[in-house]
This record gives structure tokens, C-alpha cells and sequence, in this order.
């Protein structure tokens, strides 16, 4: 089980060509601020390999962000938009 009061990730990945975060108005930038600022991580009902992360953006918008942990700590951000 991953504590996620002390994980640090180590890399993002993120599928520039579909851009999933673009059709919602996010940018990559924005999502990965979201687990250096105050959050919470739950996971994902549908896809139990998933997590969601809420968390604000250096700006203060508050985001959902839906993601992968990979071996090694990596996130694969998937999609995410404002709440």
C-alpha cells in the first residue's frame, strides 16, 4: 500500500498526442503541481488500477486528476479537469 502523506514521485508520463488534459481546459504543468501542493488521493471506483488525485494548482485551482503509479514511482497522468 503506498503512503501517500510521504510518496514523492520520480518521473510523470503523460500521451502528448492524445491530450486528454487539453480537452479540459488543463495543461501538464497544472496537473503535476497537484502532488507538490496540498491533496488527497483516493482510488478510482471504475478502473481499481487508477487513482485520483484533488489537489490545487500553484494558482489555487482546484483539480481532479485521474492516474497510473507505475513501478519506480512514476505517475502516468491519464486526464484531469477543474472542480
Amino acid at each position: 500500500m503506498v503512503d501517500w502523506a510521504r510518496f514523492e514521485p520520480s518521473d510523470f508520463e503523460y500521451d502528448d498526442e492524445a491530450d486528454h488534459l487539453a480537452q479540459h481546459g488543463v495543461n501538464l504543468e497544472e496537473a503535476v503541481q497537484c502532488f507538490y501542493n496540498e491533496h488527497t488521493v483516493r482510488q478510482n471506483r471504475r478502473r481499481r488500477s487508477r487513482w485520483q488525485i484533488l489537489g490545487r494548482t500553484d494558482a489555487g485551482r482546484l483539480l481532479k486528476v485521474i492516474f497510473e503509479l507505475k513501478p519506480g514511482n512514476v505517475v502516468r497522468i491519464i486526464t484531469g479537469w477543474q472542480l
